[in-house]
């Protein structure tokens, strides 16, 4: 599904125009980069938790030439959903 395709959704679900739901969609995507900017967690009842975490550095290989380097350390976003989401989407797989 692409940005165009759930926008469309969504709008046509909500009644909706458009672009008010791209609007919409935009602020709350917004709202959720500025909180786990400040590592804070986000959690959406009935869908899951994002929150933040901090990778340490690490040692990596490179596999052609054996040199070894180092990678630094990052924060990477990182999303757990609700039990009721899993199991739905575990679901809607084995129909597939």
């Amino acid at each position: 599904m692409t940005h165009k395709d759930l926008i469309s959704e969504l709008a046509k679900r909500l009644d909706w125009t458009q672009s008010k739901t791209s609007e919409t969609l935009d602020a709350a995507v917004d709202l959720i980069n500025e909180n786990l900017a400040e590592n804070a967690q986000i959690s959406i009842q009935n869908f899951g938790s994002f929150e933040t975490k901090k990778m340490a550095v690490r040692v990596s290989v490179n596999p052609l030439t054996q040199e070894r380097f180092l990678v630094p350390p990052k924060i990477v976003a990182t999303f757990k959903p609700a039990p009721g989401v899993k199991d739905r989407l575990q679901n809607h797989l084995k129909t597939k």
